[in-house]
C-alpha cells in the first residue's frame, strides 16, 4: 500500500481523472506482485473519508480504450 501526501483538485471530475491516470500507472507495478485484485486508488477528503474508488478493472478498461 502506498499512500500519498495530499494533493487539492478544483472539482471530483479532476479528482476522478487523476486517480484513474495513477490507477493506470500501477497496474505494471501491481501486475509484477500479482496484486491486481479489488481497488487501486483510493481517494480521502482532508477529513479522511473516501469519497472516489478506481479499481483495476476499471483502470485496464481505460487503458486498453486509449491504446
Amino acid at each position: 500500500m502506498r499512500q500519498l501526501k495530499g494533493v487539492e483538485f478544483p472539482n471530483l471530475e479532476a479528482v476522478h481523472d487523476e486517480a484513474l491516470r495513477s490507477a493506470i500507472d500501477l497496474l505494471d507495478d501491481t501486475a509484477a506482485e500479482g496484486g491486481q485484485q479489488g481497488w487501486a486508488v483510493r481517494v480521502r477528503d482532508a477529513n479522511g473519508k473516501i469519497v472516489l474508488s478506481i479499481d483495476f478493472d476499471e483502470a485496464k478498461r481505460k487503458k486498453a480504450a486509449a491504446e
